[in-house]
């Protein structure tokens, strides 16, 4: 409790500094005729300091893990190096998010390459390569190592993109994460898979920092840094948990992450598929985004400020209830994997379901919040 403490102290303080920064910034903005102090205020929010919120999880996470290196507990150095090892190989993909946050001239190729030597850094390192899928056939081309090396690429670096695509409201990938690593946390927890369940928890202390300073306000987003490495950290301890531990179905990473892989691959097959456009570009049709233009307008529908950060943070919530759809059952079956497969199958139906009633404008009334009707006076 003492480490998730310390991540959760030096987040926080770490991410104040980050905000300072990013105030100092936009104190400095020079005047542009034409163009009001807030437009430009919300200009400079999208890349530097005001997106540069992952730098307080990292520090969080490094802290608490040094600290740990002075802990005389039997498993607290194997659980240190192995947390070091791990924020040693995200090291490629957070700073490319983190020059891409500052910058905007990071391409697409090469945040995707840096994903990549990250996984593969992480399978040298820790051992973390995919050796089972749980599908006869599939388990057979797993022990070829080349396949079970491009597998465990594909996987991570998948999982690692999929939250920087959910991030775009205050609290949503933080939140979605956190989710997630409190179920890493209790299958870890229940095979004795000390490292994982200290990486986990030690996670959630460093997004509890972050998110007080997130959510409600948005005071400092978590930016492409910040999601990289939320999402490598959440994949290879995926890899890591089903690899030591034979007991844990290769299918509960798929449920537990239900939400984060659907949008993912949702978005490849409308991008690429429906609109025969590139995948890789950017819109607005995610499901966060029609959650937000189409269920949480009609309770703050103004243009002010303050409303906008408001319906903002109303968005979140929405993905918490659906990433929990997919998290607890997922706990309670993480030996089935027939149980995990037909959940699964569920939750991706599910998905589509959901997106396809809002996006026709044909969402059930109790989805969408609204103002309460004020009596009529007679």
């Amino acid at each position: 409790m003492t480490y998730i403490i310390a991540a959760f102290a030096v987040s926080f303080l770490v991410t104040l500094l980050v905000i300072r920064a990013h105030l100092a910034r936009m104190h400095v903005l020079e005047p542009v005729p034409g163009i009001r102090r807030a437009e430009r205020a919300r200009a400079a929010e999208r890349h530097g300091p005001g997106r540069a919120g992952g730098i307080g999880v990292a520090a969080g996470l490094l802290a608490s893990l040094l600290a740990r290196l002075f802990d005389d507990a039997s498993l607290a150095l194997d659980s240190a190096s192995t947390g070091l090892m791990l924020l040693g190989c995200a090291v490629p993909v957070f700073a490319a998010g983190l020059l891409e946050d500052f910058t905007h001239r990071v391409t697409k190729r090469v945040r995707l390459a840096a994903a990549l030597v990250s996984a593969v850094l992480a399978g040298y390192v820790l051992g973390a390569w995919v050796t089972r899928l749980d599908v006869p056939v599939l388990d057979a081309a797993c022990a070829v190592p080349l396949v079970s090396v491009l597998i465990t690429c594909l996987l991570v670096a998948g999982i690692t993109h999929a939250f920087n695509i959910i991030d775009g409201f205050n609290g949503l990938a933080a939140g979605v994460a956190a989710l997630i690593l409190l179920g890493i946390a209790y299958v870890a927890f229940k095979v004795g898979d000390v490292p994982v369940l200290a990486a986990s928890l030690t996670a959630v202390g460093a997004i509890a920092g972050f998110m007080l300073l997130n959510f409600p306000r948005g005071l400092v987003y978590l930016g492409d840094g910040g999601a990289y490495l939320l999402g490598f950290w959440i994949g290879v301890l995926l890899v890591l948990l089903v690899g030591r531990n034979p007991g844990v179905s290769a299918w509960f990473p798929v449920l537990l992450c239900a939400y984060p892989v659907c949008e993912l691959l949702f978005s490849i097959y409308r991008r690429g598929i429906v609109r025969r456009s590139h995948p890789a570009l950017p819109d607005l049709a995610h499901l966060h985004h029609l959650i937000y233009r189409r269920l949480v307008r009609w309770l703050v529908g103004t243009d002010l400020p303050a409303h906008l950060i408001q319906r903002n943070s109303l968005t979140a919530p929405y993905l918490w209830i659906l990433t929990s759809i997919g998290v607890a059952p997922a706990v309670v079956f993480w030996q089935a994997t027939h149980a995990l497969q037909i959940g699964s199958a569920l939750f991706a139906a599910a998905y589509i379901y959901a997106y396809a009633r809002i996006v026709k404008f044909r969402a059930p009334r109790w989805w969408v919040l609204r103002k309460p009707r004020r009596p009529e006076r007679h």
